[in-house]
């Protein structure tokens, strides 16, 4: 599985953490990593860092690292932050879009289907869905704001890893 935000310093490595962490919890064993799609040379950002050490998980050896085609081909799932991310995602390879979600979406449809399923997951969705943002897909960047705003994005994802990692019971990747 891969996690995808921007920059790769704040949002996709505390969902990647928190969704294996969810998956470790039920026993489900996966690989998650994470890149971003303007990926620089910013260290992992350190409000972050702190927000997910308060969930006893400790992401401050996180490596930040570019998007690539590769990444996007390997993966089996790619849970994206907003709708931006996900439009990325399905305009540089083509088929991936077939396999890829915002965390919100993704959890959304979770809920009512409860297993993964994409086939089920993809019944009337298009590509024409990503035009334009969504509040109730993106899960905004707390990147360079307050604790508060931090602790608050990563309850949002949180949330959505929760249900992600309930719909992989069984599935093994």
């Amino acid at each position: 599985m891969l996690v995808v935000c921007t920059a790769n310093v704040c949002r996709s490595p505390m969902a990647a953490a928190l969704l294996a962490h969810r998956c470790d919890e039920l026993g489900v064993k996966v690989s998650v990593s994470s890149a971003g799609v303007q990926a620089h040379q910013l260290p992992v950002d350190p409000v972050a860092v702190a927000v997910l050490a308060e969930h006893g998980l400790d992401i401050s050896a996180h490596q930040p690292r570019p998007l690539d085609r590769a990444m996007l081909e390997d993966a089996d799932l790619v849970i994206t932050m907003t709708r931006d991310h996900l439009r990325t995602v399905a305009t540089t390879i083509p088929g991936v879009f077939r396999r890829s979600f915002t965390a919100r979406e993704l959890a959304r449809k979770l809920t009512r289907h409860e297993h993964l399923d994409l086939d089920v997951l993809n019944e009337g969705r298009s590509p024409r869905d990503l035009m334009g943002n969504d509040a109730a897909d993106d899960i905004a960047d707390p990147y360079g704001k307050s604790l508060q705003m931090h602790r608050l994005c990563a309850e949002e994802i949180d949330e959505a890893m929760r249900t992600i990692a309930r719909a992989l019971v069984g599935v093994q990747t």
